[in-house]
């Protein structure tokens, strides 16, 4: 499979596909490209709020920051929200029976990703500091793209640690809660 059907069968949510099919050298440069993309997108939607973001918390924006500096500063942060999704992943999955190598599970969870990019803008916009009624609406946008995401990351974390439904349910529950937990503290 090539990157494009591999992505199209993975937002599908159909994780059983990509591990059948891909294989160790192309699931790490799809990681890669996936988790910097992710970021490229959170940094472009950053740089362009940055202004409503200062302002709202008291700061001038005077222009002298690096539009460049703050777009690749997002790749760094997703690949650390990344790295630190999949430890807490692994760590969980392990500890209820399930059964992969870690780094098999990292470049996993990074190819899934790709359900993620819609959310960077929104995650980004959510800095803002802005009235009830568009925050409401953003917030709305924001679960829904969560929960595409977790739906598209559900059935490859059910694949690759070969899990019953009761335990996947019972570890997306959980991890769902750590995630909401995660974002109202960032954010």
């Amino acid at each position: 499979m090539n990157y494009f059907s591999s992505m199209a069968a993975l937002l599908k949510m159909d994780g059983a596909v990509i591990a059948d099919k891909i294989s160790i050298k192309s699931m790490q440069f799809y990681c890669i490209l996936n988790v910097t993309i992710l970021g490229l997108i959170y940094g472009i939607s950053a740089s362009f709020f940055i202004d409503g973001v200062l302002a709202g918390q008291g700061i001038e924006a005077s222009g002298e920051y690096s539009t460049f500096k703050i777009v690749f500063a997002g790749v760094p942060v997703a690949f650390l929200m990344h790295a630190g999704a999949a430890l807490f992943i692994w760590v969980f999955l392990r500890g209820i029976g399930g059964n992969a190598n870690f780094l098999v599970s990292y470049f996993y969870i990074g190819i899934a990703a790709v359900a993620m990019w819609p959310l960077a803008p929104v995650v980004a916009a959510l800095q803002l500091h802005m009235d009830k009624a568009d925050l409401f609406f953003i917030k709305g946008v924001g679960l829904l793209f969560s929960i595409y995401g977790f739906a598209v990351l559900y059935p490859v974390i059910r694949n690759i640690y070969n899990l019953g439904h009761l335990k996947m349910a019972i570890a997306a529950s959980v991890t769902f809660i750590y995630i909401g937990c995660f974002l109202y503290l960032w954010l």
